[in-house]
């Protein structure tokens, strides 16, 4: 049968679909595809699928497709990210024959693509793209489709479409935001982007954006003129979005789970949807939002949703005639999410500003996130005051800090910790005595961390130099070096008060024993090249070279290989027995058949 193509494949193949489920990464499983179906969807996406990944690990094919077939679940189009068209291409035929179309991702905007060189950033890359749509047209046996965001430009937009659909594109869905509109930054997705679309083009394409209610679904296609519409967050608070109804939320949330059991996917896909369903009320009960994140069964999840349902009813038996106060109804129907947007007084620099620098902000705050308040609660001498960080030199070709080795920046609790670590572990080994000292500030313990009487702790102190003992300063480790337990990569000062101690390349100079600073560090902090350890590596290893601040040693294995082989005398190649002879092939034959 012909592969059929543009609107023929639209009508028959996808049955004249109008209402669509976007692709959603860890969200449009086949559990929620089940009952968004149920519910008014009469097509869905998978979650986007890395092609590479889906080409080399069986595993990964097995859980994310072959797994999850049901004749209910069709029409169905797989979506893959790609950069690669033999890669894209081999994906794609192997998940030809589970679905109705391949989609390629030209979409995503978010930082895990631009990492991967996938998604929104490939918009750019039109040659690339040609020829990623052209061999898949050629080489599938079912349509290729693909989902764009737009440019800020309506009529390089038309032409990055044109250009698609000349590749052999055969629907194409227009998100009508561009890749920098994401998170908080989103505002309103451009319609007008997507009308122009659909009068340039002659195929059908699909309008994604600004998708709340079965209004905004007639809306859009009244204005737009597109032949079916796509949501993806409007859709995760309110499956039934598209049969025009906002039903109570435990009604979706049973049934799903329902469908969980049958169709079983991860629990973290279960509690994400939960989490959404139940936004409104569990603003309402934070208490028991709390127990919906820790919970660790399905079971366990399903009793926290029966919880949150007898709440609301009761809520429901107690407000019997009242009206809704605020914008939005009753927190316990299914509603739209109204994404906040920048912070006030601060929207002309929300684009210049990251979700780091909006961190260190509220650092500067009495009032702590939850999670900077979890990290706390686990060790309370955590501090995320910016100034106190660490400052790291940086790579000249990477960016990243110069860091290798082990560079421990140790407060003086932490100090004491290590140093109880590597105590035990030289004391398992036999290598020092049980009484081992650990400096902490200003203090001397012992290797219990019990404080020293400061006439015991010099004397002591001096004396482990002679057996062996490690002495663990504020900011700085130093241990005798003991044979097979030092790292290897580190270097020795001149001789110390406490014998020869061990300082990495990239430390500081005043880091290396404070306490004489006569002591010249044998290596410093210095890189031949200015790199960090990675960068350094790649370099001495294309040019053969030698970086001691990193303990790189490139050149001279070299040489000493080289030298070895010019010391050993040369191979004889060993000579063949004639037959007849001691241990020819007639004497070995004749012994095998005695």
């Amino acid at each position: 049968m012909p592969k059929l193509q543009g609107f023929e494949f639209w009508s028959r193949t996808l049955r004249g679909a109008r209402h669509v489920v976007a692709p959603m990464v860890d969200q449009s499983e086949l559990a929620w595809r089940l009952l968004s179906r149920r519910h008014g969807a009469q097509l869905c996406y998978t979650p986007m699928l890395h092609a590479q990944v889906f080409v080399r690990d069986a595993n990964y094919r097995k859980e994310n497709l072959y797994c999850e077939v049901c004749p209910e679940d069709r029409p169905l189009i797989v979506q893959f990210c790609a950069n690669d068209p033999e890669v894209f291409v081999q994906a794609a035929l192997l998940a030809q024959d589970y679905c109705d179309a391949i989609d390629l991702n030209l979409g995503c905007p978010q930082m895990i693509a631009k990492r991967g060189h996938y998604g929104a950033f490939l918009q750019d890359e039109w040659d690339l793209l040609q020829r990623m749509i052209l061999l898949a047209h050629e080489k599938l046996s079912v349509p290729v489709t693909c989902k764009i965001r737009v440019f800020p430009e309506i009529d390089k937009t038309v032409r990055y479409a044109q250009m698609l659909e000349k590749a052999g594109c055969q629907l194409l869905t227009v998100h009508g935001r561009t890749k920098e509109q994401k998170g908080p930054l989103s505002g309103a997705a451009s319609w007008e982007h997507i009308k122009a679309v659909r009068k340039a083009v002659a195929i059908p394409v699909f309008a994604n954006g600004n998708i709340q209610c079965l209004q905004d679904v007639e809306r859009c296609l009244r204005d737009t003129g597109v032949q079916g519409v796509m949501s993806a967050e409007g859709n995760l608070h309110n499956p039934a979005l598209f049969e025009g109804r906002s039903p109570a939320v435990w009604e979706l949330a049973e049934e799903y789970l329902d469908i969980v059991r049958e169709h079983p996917c991860p629990l973290s896909y279960v509690r994400a949807h939960l989490f959404k369903l139940w936004h409104h009320t569990l603003q309402v009960h934070q208490e028991l939002r709390e127990e919906l994140a820790k919970v660790k069964t399905l079971e366990g999840i399903a009793a926290v949703s029966q919880e949150l349902k007898l709440r609301c009813q009761e809520e429901i038996s107690r407000q019997e005639g009242a009206k809704p106060t605020g914008d939005l109804p009753f927190h316990w129907i299914c509603q739209p999410y109204i994404r906040p947007g920048p912070r006030e007084g601060s929207k002309e620099k929300a684009g210049a500003r990251s979700k780091r620098a909006l961190e260190e902000e509220e650092c500067g705050t009495e009032v702590l996130s939850k999670n900077k308040q979890k990290k706390q609660l686990r060790n309370p001498h955590k501090t995320f005051d910016p100034s106190l960080k660490p400052k790291y030199a940086k790579c000249d070709q990477c960016g990243n800090p110069k860091v290798s080795g082990f560079r421990l920046h140790a407060t003086k609790a932490s100090a004491l910790g290590v140093g109880r670590v590597v105590s035990a572990l030289l004391g398992v080994a036999g290598l020092v005595p049980a009484q081992l000292g650990l400096q902490r500030g200003s203090r001397w313990h012992d290797a219990s961390g019990r404080p020293l009487a400061s006439s015991q702790a010099p004397a002591q102190a001096w004396r482990g130099s002679e057996s062996g003992w490690v002495g663990v300063r504020e900011r700085h480790l130093a241990w005798e070096q003991f044979p097979g337990l030092h790292p290897g990569r580190g270097h020795l000062a001149e001789a110390s008060p406490v014998g020869l101690l061990p300082c990495w390349p990239d430390w500081p100079r005043e880091w290396c024993w404070p306490q004489a600073p006569e002591i010249p560090c044998a290596q410093g902090n210095r890189c031949v090249f200015s790199l960090c350890r990675g960068c350094c590596k790649k370099r001495a290893s294309k040019e053969t070279a030698d970086c001691p601040g990193h303990g790189l040693l490139f050149k001279t294995k070299l040489e000493k290989s080289l030298a070895w082989k010019e010391a050993q005398p040369e191979l004889q190649e060993p000579q063949p027995a004639a037959p007849g002879t001691p241990g020819g092939f007639s004497e070995v034959m004749g012994s095998a058949l005695a």
